[in-house]
């Protein structure tokens, strides 16, 4: 587990602490102060450390998780993604939600491949 010294709450701030907690989640991920797979505090831990309900860490990890910037694995703890492996995730996500609105439109998958060929030829190259 990596302790995360950046992390501060500005309690005179007008931005909520779970906002402040994942903007410099974030900030730290894309600075590389948090490479991937880091494990993160577990939300118990974060909550005590940071003066926090622990509702409000989870509420931080959920919206991470969300984001695709960590990954939770149960009793595992909570990890920083791999930029690669979110962009995977990602990429799957929005093919599955293709596949579900061809068929619930009952477009047979050539033509939704048809289709998705189409929109990466419109791409600007």
């Amino acid at each position: 587990m990596t302790e995360l010294p950046f992390l501060r709450v500005d309690t005179e701030s007008t931005v909520a602490p779970y906002q402040q907690v994942r903007e410099q989640i974030l900030t730290a991920v894309a600075e590389g102060k948090l490479a991937p797979g880091t494990k993160l505090p577990s939300v118990r831990a974060l909550a005590g450390t940071l003066g926090l309900a622990v509702n409000t860490v989870a509420k931080v990890y959920k919206e991470l998780e969300l984001q695709g910037a960590v990954v939770t694995r149960g009793r595992h703890g909570t990890v920083i993604q791999a930029a690669e492996d979110r962009a995977e995730q990602e990429v799957s996500d929005a093919a599955a939600d293709l596949a579900r609105i061809a068929q619930q439109w009952s477009v047979d998958e050539e033509t939704a491949v048809k289709y998705l060929r189409a929109a990466f030829s419109s791409l600007p190259q």
